[in-house]
């Protein structure tokens, strides 16, 4: 444990005169309000809301206008800070993976985690202003089907998964062909990046947990908190193994 941060590191060693064996890859994992800040910004009725997932749940819902079925948009980040969160600096990131887990109501509702089902998306973004000042401006953006507009204008789309109406957690694996470079640099200064959970579907409506139960004796929610998880691959292995197979065919001849 370092730093509060779960971290682990695996290596194996050769002895002796056996074949050195492929190290293993190095992981760290930052978990939901102990390591990062979770934050649900949305259209409201009179006015913009802005909030802490500080417990019961945060969500993720699109703006559904018709007054039948009334759905107010949200999105959500995750604000991460790096530091510590490894040992020394990186070279690679091999994965990088977000679980999010469903969030079940405890005053005994049936109510799925996941009402209305479709796409969630997933951006990384270096935009580090509090979304929750209100003097930053952030909003729910009514011409943006995700309701971001251009307030992270820097944002790379970096996962997405469809859903079904009903019980559910979500898994992005991040795609890191654009942003490996820039997230490696964050971690490697003990710096910042932000991810940002929308969806484009107006229907759209699901509550996940944060990992502390809500106070609320009317509609509180409870679910675990969120990981999101860093696979560095070991320099070397690969190199350790192949100068020890060299070696062992030449001791055979």
């Amino acid at each position: 444990m370092k730093n509060g941060l779960m971290t682990t590191a695996v290596v194996a060693l050769a002895a002796g005169g056996a074949l050195p064996q492929a190290a293993s890859a190095q992981e760290a994992t930052l978990t939901g309000l102990e390591d990062f800040r979770i934050a649900n910004v949305g259209e409201g009725l009179f006015a913009p809301t802005r909030r802490d997932a500080i417990n019961s749940r945060f969500q993720v819902n699109g703006r559904n206008p018709n007054s039948a079925e009334r759905n107010f948009g949200l999105w959500a980040t995750f604000d991460l800070d790096f530091s510590g969160l490894f040992a020394s600096d990186i070279a690679e990131l091999q994965s990088v993976e977000i679980d999010l887990f469903q969030a079940q109501p405890t005053t005994g509702q049936d109510i799925d985690n996941v009402i209305r089902g479709g796409t969630m998306n997933v951006y990384y973004t270096l935009e580090d202003a509090d979304v929750l000042d209100s003097a930053n401006g952030f909003d729910w953006i009514d011409s943006d089907a995700e309701g971001l507009g251009d307030q992270f204008a820097d944002r790379v789309l970096v996962g997405t998964i469809d859903l079904a109406d009903g019980n559910f957690d979500a898994s992005f694996d991040l795609d890191l062909s654009v942003i490996g470079s820039s997230l490696i640099d964050e971690i490697n200064s003990d710096g910042f990046a932000r991810f940002v959970f929308t969806t484009p579907d107006q229907n759209f409506a699901t509550s996940w947990g944060v990992g502390e139960p809500s106070t609320s004796t009317i509609l509180g929610f409870d679910g675990a908190a969120p990981e999101v998880r860093f696979v560095v691959p070991t320099p070397g292995s690969v190199a350790a193994l192949g100068i020890g197979l060299l070696v062992a065919a030449r001791r055979r001849r």
